[in-house]
């Protein structure tokens, strides 16, 4: 992460969207690199640091966007089924009554649309 050191007079309140944070004179902060790159536009009053110069830099910044764990979709073998199976997978899992008169093929194409349409959402 970036280290930006406030070396204007004053105490300042920085006006980036999100952050407004207080800055005192020669504080030094670890900040993102969405920050920092905004911030450094101003070089009479912000200037990046090295981090052996860092010292003690108090990290800030955007806040990291939590990363989405996708489930894994369950693994159901449907061709292995049997009509007799599909008809009452679909009844108990979905509530759907499919017509045990259909041939398996269509009963399987109705209960993989079932299937997709159910766990499949976003």
């Amino acid at each position: 992460m970036p280290i930006v050191k406030y070396i204007a007079n004053g105490v300042k309140k920085d006006s980036i969207n999100g952050v407004g944070f207080r800055w005192e004179p020669g504080q030094v902060r670890s900040v993102s690199a969405e920050v920092a790159e905004q911030l450094l536009v101003y070089t009479d009053t912000w200037a990046e640091v090295e981090d052996a110069e860092a010292g003690n830099a108090e990290p800030m910044g955007l806040a990291q966007a939590e990363k989405v764990i996708e489930e894994p979709l369950p693994v159901i073998d449907f061709h292995a089924m049997d009509k007799k199976a599909m008809v009452e997978f679909a009844e108990r899992k979905y509530n759907e009554r499919l017509d045990k008169r259909l041939s398996e093929e269509t009963i399987r194409h109705k209960v993989i649309a079932l299937f997709t349409k159910n766990e499949m959402v976003d």
